[in-house]
């Protein structure tokens, strides 16, 4: 399902809606953390329209849920809040970029606040800098959902130790849920790995380049027969000295020493 890629431990979600569907950002929002257990307590929104004009709206739900925890909620698996914001579109039409990225990271850095949600469509973004805003936003994400057609969406996410996951999915909506498969032909999300059976991981993989680890018997046989140089083929015999004098020798066989009284 997707609510097992959206809904983790990454803060900051940002989806950018290429199909303009920000008519159903909340409900689809909203579905995808009921999918994975979050209550609807735990669930805030802004307010949307004119309120929005105002920084008492924004201030408001900080203190409540951000600051002072006032809004916590009797369920005893509360982590913090799940925060869904209004579309990006309408929070430019009346709040500046600084402040909109200010107020963002002001929840990041909340420890009530255990996600934060933001909807954006490119087409819908009026301003004549959104790409650059957009871009700000992607970088204050940690994970952003990409939806680019009815079957294809693609999904980066940032983790605390500086590593980056790019992927594709192919996407399937039914009834009842939203399915989605990796085009690099893995697992569909929330899927179980096959466990290998015990005959197979008997079976060697195949050796991926030309060097060889492993013996068969014929050359087991052989390593055993081989005699190296510095191997003692028999036990060594007594010691003995045996001279052989050569025929230039001048060998003396009177005793140089008997004039001496010893």
């Amino acid at each position: 399902m997707l609510s097992n890629l959206v809904v983790t431990k990454q803060k900051v979600v940002l989806i950018i809606d290429e199909l303009n569907r920000e008519r159903i950002a909340p409900k689809f929002i909203g579905s995808l953390l009921h999918e994975q257990g979050q209550g609807a307590d735990t669930i805030k929104a802004l307010p949307t329209g004119v309120s929005l004009k105002h920084v008492g709206t924004f201030e408001a739900l900080i203190d409540k849920y951000a600051n002072n925890n006032t809004g916590s909620t009797t369920d005893p698996n509360f982590t913090g809040f799940n925060v869904i914001l209004p579309t990006l579109a309408d929070l430019l039409c009346y709040q500046t970029p600084a402040f909109i990225f200010g107020f963002l990271n002001r929840l990041r850095r909340s420890e009530n606040v255990r996600r934060v949600f933001l909807w954006a469509s490119p087409q819908h973004l009026q301003d004549p800098h959104a790409d650059y805003i957009l871009a700000g936003c992607e970088y204050l994400a940690e994970l952003v959902l990409r939806l680019e057609s009815d079957k294809l969406l693609s999904l980066i996410s940032r983790k605390p130790g500086g590593g980056v996951t790019n992927r594709r999915y192919s996407c399937e909506v039914s009834k009842t849920q939203f399915k989605v498969t990796p085009l690099d032909g893995g697992l569909p999300a929330g899927a179980s790995p096959k466990q290998p059976s015990p005959e197979a991981e008997q079976i060697p993989e195949p050796a991926s380049s030309t060097f060889k680890i492993e013996l068969d018997e014929d050359e087991v046989l052989a390593r055993n027969a081989l005699t190296l140089p510095y191997e003692r083929t028999s036990e060594p015999p007594e010691g003995n000295i045996i001279y052989t004098p050569d025929a230039d020798d001048d060998f003396d066989e009177e005793d140089p020493d008997e004039d001496l009284c010893i």
